[in-house]
């Protein structure tokens, strides 16, 4: 087994693109400048781009073509709209990139599934944005799970919900409350929070089934709320909701054999502060979890806490960086994103047909 060691400064060899200056960037620009070098910002508008790059000293303002055509980019961070991202992603692998992708992921589960398979036939990387993977907590628990610590993984509850801040918001005054941004509304923008959530917890396997219990759609026809159920083999099951019709709640409880782990502040780390903060801006956070026994007395542990968004860098860097040295890309990352979006889309089915059952395969769902 080979490991690769680096630092933070010969991390600059790999060099990164942003191909657009959506509002997220704000929060993962310091990682990508903390594990990489910046190369530059791409945007229909290079006046636009090149004044984002001056305001936040980040390269060079380019078109998207531009970008694309570019030698000095190994990888391109792509936080476009769900609608609209496959293409460039397409482009970007033809002409040999890496991806860094912004979840949820867009299109069907046959057409993620050739994406992901064209950025594999080339040797590239792919990897999603979700960043509460990465941190130290997660992959602490991650191992005392998949070791059994607790036995088998049983029953699973996760939750993304917050409230919508007035009524135009809500109904398609923002991306995640209009389909024509995000077609799956806030089932893809809370929900992959989540369901990515209970399919880490069952080890990625995939469920049995899917059903949308409840939904509702706003006055453009956009899901602003979405609860439902997963059966898994063996008996087990899990619950999730998401939204912005509720209180803000980003929490999971696992529950296993002989015992429990709770987490309350999955997405941005930062406990039951109330701190929208964390999701907007670079955050440390992430520093404990409960662990509760058979008999239900629970121990608060405690871990380093980290930013998510430099450990998600530092491991896209290790899987670039081992690439460039002769290796094969790490498959687990495109994985995951393709059983997460396989599960969603089941999920949004169910969601437009009246709360219908929607079974998976082994051969997966279309």
């Amino acid at each position: 087994q080979v490991f690769f060691w680096f630092s933070v400064a010969n991390m600059a060899d790999v060099r990164v693109g942003i191909l657009s200056t959506a509002s997220i960037v704000g929060k993962v620009l310091p990682g990508l400048k903390h594990g990489m070098k910046v190369v530059g910002v791409a945007s229909r508008d290079r006046k636009k781009a090149q004044d984002f790059c001056n305001e936040h000293d980040c390269g060079e303002g380019m078109l998207y073509d531009e970008m694309l055509d570019r030698d000095d980019i190994d990888v391109l961070y792509v936080p476009l709209p769900t609608g609209l991202r496959n293409d460039k992603i397409a482009a970007a692998i033809e002409k040999g990139k890496h991806i860094y992708s912004e979840k949820p992921m867009g299109g069907s589960v046959k057409e993620l599934d050739s994406l992901i398979k064209a950025c594999k036939s080339k040797g590239l990387q792919w990897m999603d944005g979700t960043m509460w993977y990465h941190s130290i907590r997660t992959k602490e628990i991650e191992e005392k799970l998949r070791k059994k610590v607790l036995g088998e993984v049983q029953r699973v509850s996760a939750s993304f919900t917050f409230k919508a801040p007035d009524e135009a918001w809500l109904q398609g005054g923002n991306g995640r409350t209009d389909k024509s941004r995000e077609p799956m509304g806030c089932l893809g923008d809370q929900g992959w929070y989540p369901l990515s959530a209970i399919l880490w917890a069952f080890g990625w396997i995939q469920p049995e089934k899917v059903m949308c219990s409840h939904v509702t759609f706003n006055k453009v026809d956009t899901i602003v709320a979405c609860s439902g159920t997963l059966w898994f083999p063996g008996n087990r099951s899990a619950v999730f909701d998401c939204g912005c019709t509720a209180p803000h709640r980003s929490q999971y409880e696992i529950i296993c054999e002989t015992g429990s782990i709770r987490c309350d502040d999955l997405v941005g780390g930062q406990k039951r502060s109330g701190n929208f903060g964390a999701y907007e801006t670079p955050f440390v956070g992430s520093s404990e979890y409960v662990q509760g026994d058979v008999m239900g007395k629970d121990q608060v542990i405690t871990v380093e806490a980290c930013d998510h968004v430099n450990l998600l860098v530092d491991d896209l860097v290790t899987c670039i960086r081992k690439i460039k040295s002769g290796g094969e890309p790490d498959d687990d990352w495109p994985t995951r994103s393709l059983l997460v979006h396989t599960v969603m889309s089941a999920v949004f089915e169910s969601a437009n047909n009246n709360g219908a059952l929607v079974e998976l395969g082994k051969g997966g769902y279309a």
